[in-house]
């Protein structure tokens, strides 16, 4: 049985990981949020149990319509910023519209405002620590290279020179040539054996030459290989996206042309 990766989550346990904190910190928020502003609206006790089945409900369907569980989305902070707010907004529009479940509405609607943004508050902070500490490219990622080796000595000296936190363990060739890349201690892996390369080396993402992504040259038996891997919650990108993701500027593709 391959071994697990130290560091890096399974898709089952990052989504659950994101799915259970998502509640903990929404229930949590709103109960200090009641009880420091004396808000009954936002009270949760044994006697009302079914006002908080009633959120988590809401809340879980809508983040999930919204894809906060979709792992490609939940590290990029600008969609998750977007993705939050539709969720917290959907559901304290459906909380409040449904009172034969829900608390009646308070007399004071300021408690109303303070519920979302308490709800939308602890949202985003929660994942912004996540993004932080586990999705971000600002910080230690073993990466696997897949394209043409005349590609990847220019790619590798690119990310390390705008991120040195790149660790770039090895490349997958996809020419048909047999030129290798000039950058030292870098392994060279077959196509058929990726799936085990990630577990084995503790591959955090994959980054695919543009000229892979524009299926040049690239075998179906590889295209299926790293779709089913991104299906799988795989984080794999186009170079030119990581690049911009980066450096938040936009690649020179001058260079880039002449390979594609």
């Amino acid at each position: 049985m391959p071994q697990k990766s130290l560091v890096h989550f399974d898709i089952s346990e990052r989504k659950v990981l994101l799915r259970l904190l998502d509640n903990i910190v929404v229930l949590l928020t709103l109960s200090l949020v009641g009880i420091i502003f004396h808000f009954p609206y936002f009270r949760i006790s044994e006697y009302n149990l079914e006002w908080t089945f009633t959120l988590l409900l809401y809340l879980n369907v809508f983040a999930t319509i919204f894809e906060l569980y979709d792992l490609q989305q939940a590290g990029r902070f600008e969609v998750t910023l977007k993705n939050v707010i539709l969720t917290a907004s959907l559901t304290l529009l459906f909380f409040v519209l449904t009172p034969y479940y829900t608390p009646s509405l308070p007399e004071n609607r300021l408690q109303i405002l303070f519920f979302f943004i308490a709800m939308a508050g602890s949202l985003l902070i929660w994942r912004y620590a996540y993004i932080t500490l586990i999705s971000s490219a600002r910080f230690y990622k073993k990466v696997l290279l897949i394209g043409d080796a005349g590609e990847l000595d220019a790619m590798v000296s690119a990310l390390q020179k705008s991120d040195p936190n790149y660790s770039i363990v090895g490349y997958v060739n996809t020419s048909k040539t047999d030129k290798l890349p000039e950058s030292p201690n870098l392994l060279q892996f077959e196509p058929g054996e990726i799936s085990s390369v990630l577990k084995e080396q503790h591959i955090n993402e994959i980054v695919v030459a543009s000229s892979t992504v524009r299926n040049r040259g690239v075998s179906y038996s590889l295209l299926e290989e790293l779709n089913n891997l991104l299906l799988e919650g795989v984080s794999i990108k186009d170079y030119t996206q990581v690049y911009e993701d980066i450096t938040y500027r936009v690649l020179k593709t001058a260079y880039w042309e002449r390979f594609l």
